[in-house]
């Protein structure tokens, strides 16, 4: 995992995803709609929006997959590496959870790209942290394992909840593993690509496929020889 900056919100996801979302949380607690939605009256659910159960909850921020998508270029924020079928699919993570905040259901700032593996295997856990607000070398990658361990000089609490995140979100998982081995791979010239070929892939290419790998390897001084980063 390395930080992820936030991308700002679209310009129509107000209308497309907040303002359907927050209106269906008003129908389901029984009030009027604002503004009025054409179509049957939802089914009055509960008397508070905390009382709504989350599988009632309209899925409106599916409509924002696309933009978050693009804004963050199908890289999952918890991988760190693109989105692919091996991965899992891509999907709309709330990182605090709808079961904690209906609310946030529909916010922008709450959503996270995520795979639908790593999204499964965080849930609604509470106890992994936000790829928005860590630091860079947070999560360290072993080049001879190329598991994700907690870095070097980090203080006992920082530690603690880099290692829980590593585990619950299974980051060392044998699949995800055999990827970044790949890609450093790849980079490296050390493996056959797609077409047989056994030429060292540009730094461009590993940046887009594998940040992750792509930041350690520069972290670690451990870039090719032609290798220029900037």
């Amino acid at each position: 995992m390395i930080r992820v900056s936030p991308a700002e919100e679209p310009s129509d996801f107000d209308a497309r995803v907040r303002v359907p979302g927050r209106r269906a949380l008003d129908e389901l607690i029984g009030l009027p709609s604002n503004p009025p939605r054409p179509g049957p009256k939802r089914k009055l659910l509960a008397e508070t929006v905390e009382g709504i159960p989350v599988d009632a909850l309209p899925p409106e921020w599916t409509k924002a997959l696309p933009a978050l998508r693009s804004a963050y270029r199908d890289v999952c924020a918890y991988l760190g590496m693109r989105i692919h079928p091996s991965s899992g699919w891509a999907t709309v993570d709330h990182f605090i959870p709808k079961s904690r905040d209906r609310r946030l259901a529909y916010e922008w700032s709450n959503f996270r790209l995520a795979t639908g593996r790593m999204n499964a295997n965080k849930g609604d856990a509470t106890d992994v942290l936000d790829p928005f607000g860590i630091h860079d070398g947070w999560f360290a990658l072993d080049l001879g394992t190329f598991a994700v361990v907690p870095g070097a000089g980090l203080d006992d609490a920082t530690r603690a909840r880099v290692r829980a995140t590593i585990d619950r979100l299974d980051l060392n998982d044998g699949t995800y593993r055999a990827s970044r081995a790949e890609f450093y791979g790849l980079y490296f010239g050390l493996v056959p690509d797609a077409h047989g070929a056994s030429e060292p892939l540009p730094w461009s290419w590993l940046v887009a496929e594998c940040p992750f790998v792509a930041r350690e390897l520069e972290r670690q001084g451990r870039l090719r020889e032609t290798t220029n980063p900037r």
